[in-house]
Formats: C-alpha cells, sequence, structure tokens
C-alpha cells in the first residue's frame, strides 16, 4: 500500500524560504535538524559535516 504525500513540492520550498530567511540559497544543518524534527524525521545517521550547508534541492530530495 502506497502512502499518501502530505508534504508536496511547494509546500517544501516555502518551508525551506522560511529557513533562509536571508535567501543565501541554503541553510545549516542546525536548521535542517530543527525541520526534521518538526516534522517528525530521524535526524541520526545523517551524511553531513557540522558546517555542512543543506541548498534547496538537498532539502526537497531528503524531507
Amino acid at each position: 500500500m502506497e502512502y499518501p504525500y502530505l508534504v508536496d513540492e511547494s509546500n517544501l520550498d516555502a518551508m525551506f524560504e522560511m529557513l533562509d530567511t536571508t535567501g543565501q540559497g541554503y541553510i545549516t544543518l542546525v536548521q535542517y535538524k530543527g525541520a526534521l524534527k518538526t516534522l517528525g524525521l530521524s535526524t541520526q545517521d545523517l551524511p553531513y559535516e557540522d558546517n555542512a550547508n543543506i541548498t534547496l534541492e538537498i532539502f526537497r530530495k531528503e524531507v
């Protein structure tokens, strides 16, 4: 059985834009982990270093 999509790409874009308040095109790993936790997703075993910048493309793909 396939699960329904509760969040579509436009929702992810809006969420990313709220996190990227300066319009730099990326968010920090801390912001990314916070978004994942807010959505009830795991933050363990992320393949990023502490100083990683998360782009919209990565955000869409992994959330």
